[in-house]
């Protein structure tokens, strides 16, 4: 499968929630959950590894893309996840063997979702 744009450019964060994965919500109404391994890197800085479930020290990163706006928002072919910030921070999200590594909830209740392996999976509004 070639890459995947999900249509989120221009939309800002308007919440970052931590539960047992990462969430942040969109001002359109689109939810992004990370669940497994991701990290996140800022302008000019290094990538930085972290566990959704853990944050630790990258929290403070994180909470800073409350209203940020998403410059880009792609699948790659192996089902990683991109996310660009207009203030040139970067998340990524890898996919898991095991695991559903993130997914993404549209307002209109369509979805897309990496599942374990890589696959991408997609169901349409209700």
């Amino acid at each position: 499968m070639v890459g995947m744009d999900l249509n989120l450019r221009g939309q800002s964060v308007t919440r970052v929630c931590f539960d047992a994965a990462l969430t942040l919500l969109t001002s359109a109404g689109y939810e992004v959950r990370v669940e497994t391994d991701a990290s996140v890197q800022a302008p000019g800085g290094d990538l930085v590894p972290f566990d959704p479930e853990s944050p630790g020290a990258t929290t403070v990163r994180l909470v800073s893309l409350v209203r940020d706006a998403v410059t880009s928002a792609e699948v790659g072919c192996a089902g990683d996840l991109l996310i660009s910030f207009e203030s040139g921070t970067e998340l990524t999200v890898a996919p898991n063997s095991d695991y559903e590594a993130w997914g993404l909830v549209g307002p209109n209740g369509s979805r897309v979702a990496c599942m374990p392996g890589g696959e991408i999976a997609r169901w349409s509004e209700q």
